[in-house]
């Protein structure tokens, strides 16, 4: 038992150390469905873009594939844990119908220097419809999808002193009638690192996300994003929000 947590623990602070080399590009959600959009209409969307790592990260040359798509950032330069929004609006026009579109950023994160964000449309001719799919008894739509459920979404750490380590663990559920598969982990912050003890989770069961933040360097009242990638279509990115006071020595 020692010998696993010592292990998790380990593996976490792996990861700190990792990200905190250089600028790093980090985007939750990399691809979004834009599922219908009548012919001649527009939908807008926005994706947010962090900076992970211990560098400046630079964003330039916003460029898309198609005329249908027009995107701008807010800002083009991050410091470590900031952030930055990528409004995007798609417009469905004959030309662009049946083909997925992406947006191309470049940067200087060493490992990303040409970041693409996916827009799709699937919408086959033959997709089932809503009066088409079994019933359940209260005469809606039988639901077989995972369902991702944390009770708590944030937690406060308080008033730490300037490089304590400290750690918290998230509690969640699959209410859902399938398994739940956590597929990507991110964070907003190079000083969090965040591993899930379990990547798949059986209808009804319980899982554990244990974060970690290390306060090395920081000062003031300070918020940290964690992200997590499911198989939950109807929210495929659950965010969580940790919090810290942090105080000099």
């Amino acid at each position: 038992m020692i010998k696993k947590i010592l292990f998790y623990f380990t593996f976490i602070s792996i990861a700190i150390f990792a990200q905190a080399v250089g600028p790093k590009v980090t985007i939750p959600q990399i691809n979004y469905n834009f599922d219908y959009v009548p012919i001649d209409s527009s939908l807008g969307h926005t994706y947010m873009i962090y900076n992970g790592g211990g560098g400046v990260l630079k964003l330039w040359g916003v460029k898309t594939t198609c005329k249908c798509i027009s995107a701008s950032l807010d800002k083009s330069t991050l410091t470590p844990t900031d952030s930055a929004r990528l409004d995007v609006s798609y417009t469905n026009i004959k030309s662009s119908q049946g083909l997925d579109k992406y947006i191309s950023i470049k940067t200087n994160d060493p490992n990303n220097p040409d970041v693409r964000i996916f827009i799709t449309r699937t919408i086959p001719t033959n997709s089932p419809t809503l009066s088409s799919m079994p019933k359940d008894t209260t005469g809606g739509a039988a639901s077989v999808a995972p369902v991702i459920y944390f009770p708590v979404s944030d937690h406060d750490f308080g008033k730490l002193k300037q490089g304590t380590i400290v750690s918290y663990t998230f509690k969640f559920m699959n209410k859902g009638n399938s398994t739940l598969k956590i597929k990507d982990i991110t964070t907003s912050c190079g000083c969090t690192a965040a591993l899930v003890k379990d990547k798949e989770i059986a209808p009804g069961k319980k899982g554990e996300l244990a974060v970690q933040f290390d306060s090395s360097g920081k000062i003031g009242k300070l918020s940290r994003k964690i992200t997590i990638l499911s198989n939950d279509p109807k929210q495929s990115y659950k965010v969580l929000t940790i919090y810290a006071d942090v105080e000099t020595k």
